[in-house]
């Protein structure tokens, strides 16, 4: 003979899944109600996650590295041509002058 549902038993019912799982209750269950191959599927699931996670940040790490290698050839072109121009600055009005003083002068300067 098939026993009644008494009021409270679902209760009961949660209240004992409940103590099961605070003891450490079989089959690697993380929440009340849930079945073990939901747990085993979940951490299979989040173990793919990690693992695609860990490839993007690798992704990343690499583009950045590159990023940062072309950043630094383009800083070191800006500092030589920075002095090259620098070279051009300070010699310019030394080179107006010698070219001031060859220039054939008109004759009626003297």
């Amino acid at each position: 003979m098939a026993r009644k549902n008494r009021p409270g038993a679902a209760r009961e019912a949660v209240g004992r899944e409940a103590a099961a799982l605070r003891r450490g209750a079989p089959g690697g269950k993380r929440y009340v109600g849930e079945r073990g191959g939901q747990a085993r599927a979940a951490r299979r699931a989040q173990a793919e996650r990690v693992v695609k996670m860990a490839e993007q940040a690798a992704d990343e790490r690499r583009a950045e590295e590159r990023a940062s290698a072309s950043l630094a050839g383009l800083a070191v072109s800006v500092i030589v041509e920075s002095f090259r121009l620098a070279g051009v600055l300070v010699l310019a009005p030394v080179r107006i002058l010698n070219a001031l003083r060859r220039a054939p002068r008109a004759e009626g300067e003297a």
